[in-house]
C-alpha cells in the first residue's frame, strides 16, 4: 500500500444513486482505484427504489463508500442507530459524530445532521457536546497534534467566506459550532454541502492559540447536488498522504493564494460553553460585517506591497526551490514545476522580477522564445507536443508553464479549452492572427493565455471567480492527459528528495536541447 490515498467527495445525492455509482464506476476503471466515496448533504431523496439493486446484490459498488447522518427528520427511517453501520456491500453509515481512521492511517472527522437552534433538540441536530466529543476524539493521545486530514459537516462552518479575495456575494446557513470545531480540529480538507452551490475557498492557515508556531492550511470545498443541470461541480478528488506520514515542513508549506483564517481566534479556547458561545463569535448580523481595530480578532491584513526575497520565483530568492532547476540562462531559466501534471512539465520564467508575461521587455521576451523552441524539440523526441499557458491572476512572478501532450490529442486542444471555460460560464478567445499578448494586455490587466501546439493563440481577460486550476484541469481531462485526478499541484506533491532526483534525471534528458548546445 502506497502512502497517497485516492479519494472522492460527492455533495447531496438525493436518491440518485444509480447515476452516483454509474459515474463513480467509470472515474473508477479510468483513474483508480479510489480508497473512498465520502458523502456530504442529502444522501436519500424522495424517492431511494435505486438503491435496491445494490441492497439485493444485483448491482456492486466498486468504491468503499462512506455517508454521514441526516439532515431532514424524514430521512431519518433510512438511518440505522448503529454507528459504523453497513447499508449494503461498500455502503456505510458513519454515524452521527466521531473520528474515523483508516487502515492507512487517514484521519476522518466527521459530524452529522445540522446544527440546534437550541429551542428543540432533534434527532437530526447536532450541539455542542457533540462538537466537543468529536475534537476530543480527535486530540486524544496527541500532545503534538498536528490536525486531521478531513472533516465532513453537511452544514458549512459560519463565516467561511470571510477574507475571501474573491469576495463571494452568494447566501449561505453557516454554523457557528462547525466553525468552532473546525477551528479546533484543523483539517487539511473539510468538505460540505446542502447549499447547492460549488465554492472552493482559497487555503488559509489556522491560527496557533500562542502564536509560537506554524499551523497547517485548511482547504474549505462546498460540492453541489449530484447531477445538477446548472453544471455546478459535485464530485472532487485528490490524492492525500496521511498527515502523520508528511514532513512537518511539507505539511506547513505555504501557498501564493493562501489567506488567513476567516475564524476568530477566540473559536481556539478549549471551553465551548452556552453563556460563552456567542463571544466566541463575530457579528454574523452587522450589515458591514467588518472587524475593527478593537475586535479581539487577532488579524492583520495582508501586505500587497511585493517582497521579491519571499517571492518563490526570483531565482536570487532563498524561497526559490533551486532543485528543481532545469536550465538557467542570461535572463530565463526552466525549473520542473512542482507536483506537475507529468514527470516533464516545465515552468519558463524570468529570472529577475517581473509579474508577467505581457509586461517582459523584449530581451526577456527573446530568450524566452529560445527556450520555448528547446523545450518544442525536446519533446518532438517522443512524439509529444507543447501547450504553453500562463495565469496572470493570483500570481507574483511571471511563470510561462509548459506541459506535453502527444502529437494526437493536439487536435482537441482548443476544443476542451472552449467546453471547460464553457462550464465555468466564461468563453476563452482565439486571438487574432499576427497579435500578440503584450498588444491587449496591458500592465495591470489579469488574463488567462494559451499558446496551442499549431501556434493559434486563446485569451480571457479575468474579471473574477477565476478557476485557479483551469489550465491543469483542461490537460488532465479524459480527452487529452487523463489524469484529473491531478489537476491540482497540491495533491500531486514528492518530497524534497524525490523532486531532486526526478529533476537530475530530466535535467540529464534536457541537456542536449539546451539553449546553450
Amino acid at each position: 500500500m502506497t502512502d497517497k490515498q485516492k479519494i472522492i467527495f460527492c455533495g447531496d445525492v438525493k436518491g440518485h444513486f444509480k447515476f452516483l455509482f454509474t459515474k463513480i464506476e467509470n472515474i473508477n476503471k479510468k483513474n483508480g482505484p479510489f480508497e473512498f466515496l465520502l458523502c456530504v448533504g442529502d444522501f436519500f431523496g424522495e424517492n431511494n427504489i435505486q438503491l435496491e439493486p445494490y441492497k439485493n446484490g444485483m448491482k456492486n459498488i466498486v468504491v468503499p463508500t462512506y455517508i454521514i447522518g441526516p439532515n431532514r427528520e424524514k430521512d431519518l427511517k433510512y438511518y440505522p442507530d448503529i454507528d459504523g453501520y453497513e447499508i449494503c456491500q461498500n455502503l456505510t453509515y458513519l454515524g452521527r459524530r466521531g473520528l474515523y481512521v483508516a487502515t492507512s492511517g487517514l484521519k476522518i472527522a466527521y459530524i452529522s445532521g445540522i446544527e440546534s437552534n437550541k429551542t428543540e433538540c432533534k434527532e437530526v441536530c447536532f450541539q455542542k457536546n457533540d462538537v466537543v466529543s468529536v475534537k476530543n476524539a480527535c486530540l486524544k493521545g496527541q500532545p503534538s497534534y498536528r490536525g486531521v486530514d478531513i472533516l465532513l459537516s453537511s452544514p458549512w462552518p459560519k463565516g467561511i467566506t470571510d477574507l475571501d479575495p474573491n469576495k463571494p456575494d452568494f447566501k449561505f446557513h453557516g454554523s457557528e459550532l462547525v466553525a468552532w470545531l473546525a477551528a479546533q480540529i484543523k483539517p487539511r480538507y473539510h468538505i460540505s454541502a446542502l447549499e447547492n452551490i460549488h465554492y472552493e475557498r482559497p487555503p488559509y492557515r489556522n491560527h496557533s492559540l500562542d502564536e509560537s508556531g506554524i499551523e497547517i492550511a485548511t482547504r474549505f470545498i462546498a460540492l453541489g447536488p449530484v447531477g445538477n443541470n446548472e453544471k455546478k461541480k459535485w464530485l472532487y478528488a485528490l490524492n492525500l498522504t496521511p498527515i502523520d506520514r508528511i514532513r512537518l515542513s511539507e505539511l506547513v508549506m505555504k501557498t501564493t493564494d493562501e489567506t488567513s483564517s476567516p475564524y476568530l481566534k477566540h473559536l481556539l479556547q478549549d471551553e465551548l460553553t452556552e453563556t460563552k458561545t456567542t463571544q466566541f463569535f463575530y457579528d454574523m448580523k452587522s450589515k458591514s460585517n467588518k472587524r475593527t481595530k478593537n475586535s479581539d480578532y487577532s488579524y492583520k491584513k495582508l501586505k500587497t506591497e511585493f517582497d521579491q526575497a519571499k517571492c518563490w520565483f526570483c531565482l536570487s530568492s532563498p524561497e526559490v526551490s533551486k532543485h528543481l532547476v532545469i536550465s538557467v540562462g542570461t535572463e530565463v531559466y526552466v525549473a520542473l514545476a512542482r507536483g506537475g501534471l507529468v514527470e516533464d512539465h516545465m515552468l519558463i520564467s524570468p529570472i529577475t522580477h517581473h509579474q508577467s508575461l505581457s509586461v517582459l521587455p523584449i530581451n526577456i521576451l527573446k530568450e524566452m522564445e529560445l527556450y520555448k523552441n528547446a523545450i518544442k524539440t525536446y519533446f518532438a523526441n517522443t512524439n509529444r507536443v507543447p501547450v504553453f499557458f500562463e495565469r496572470n491572476y493570483k500570481t507574483s512572478h511571471c511563470q510561462l508553464q509548459a506541459v506535453p501532450i502527444h502529437e494526437n490529442q493536439a487536435s482537441v486542444i482548443k476544443e476542451m479549452f472552449e467546453e471547460i471555460a464553457e462550464s465555468y460560464n466564461f468563453k476563452i478567445e482565439e486571438l487574432p492572427l499576427h497579435t500578440d499578448l503584450q498588444q491587449i494586455a496591458k500592465a495591470g490587466v489579469l488574463y488567462f493565455y494559451v499558446e496551442l501546439p499549431d501556434g493559434r493563440l486563446l485569451y480571457y481577460r479575468i474579471k473574477k471567480n477565476f478557476p485557479l486550476n483551469f489550465g491543469r484541469e483542461v490537460l488532465a481531462c479524459d480527452r487529452i492527459l487523463d489524469v484529473n485526478h491531478r489537476s491540482d499541484w497540491r495533491d500531486c506533491q514528492m518530497n524534497k528528495d524525490e523532486e531532486t532526483e526526478l529533476a537530475i534525471r530530466i535535467r540529464t534528458q534536457f541537456k542536449p536541447y539546451d539553449v546553450d548546445n
